[in-house]
């Protein structure tokens, strides 16, 4: 029982980055442009919601697991279906190209991906005193005295 409590948090991490890796690659295409007279912008919103799902889910899973190892296997799991969806099938087809927009992705995807995942699982503890404690400090006798402040 303690092994399956231990490990359903890493694969659900794990299917957790398949499932994203997999809508990802058709939803990132997606793009809206918007014409001026003689130019246009495009503005890139499949990338932005893709990317911004990743992270939220990759810290989520690290929070909700307490732990590193499930954050990096939504990384891993969302690598390997875009991987997979950028080669070219046996028909030529791919779900992934190789535009501008695609790179941001994929470059994107991984150096955020991988930032959201090294940061701690945990929140940190605060070392700061608690304002509610009434309690007065061991030298209170010499007010004048400095206090050490806690460092974080």
């Amino acid at each position: 029982m303690a092994v399956v409590r231990k490990a359903a948090p890493l694969l659900g991490g794990l299917g957790v980055g398949l499932l994203i890796g997999l809508l990802g690659a058709f939803v990132q295409a997606h793009r809206s442009i918007l014409i001026f007279s003689d130019r246009y912008l495009v503005i890139p919103w499949g990338v932005l919601i893709v990317l911004g799902v990743l992270i939220a889910s990759i810290r989520g899973v690290a929070l909700a697991s307490s732990s590193r190892a499930a954050a990096w296997l939504v990384v891993a799991g969302w690598i390997v279906v875009t991987i997979f969806l950028a080669s070219e099938t046996a028909g030529g087809d791919i779900a992934v190209s190789s535009g501008a927009r695609q790179w941001a992705y994929l470059l994107g995807g991984a150096i955020l991906g991988s930032a959201a995942a090294t940061l701690p699982a945990r929140p940190l503890r605060s070392n700061w005193p608690d304002p509610s404690n009434s309690a007065k400090p061991a030298n209170s006798a010499n007010p004048s005295s400095e206090q050490e402040t806690p460092s974080i």
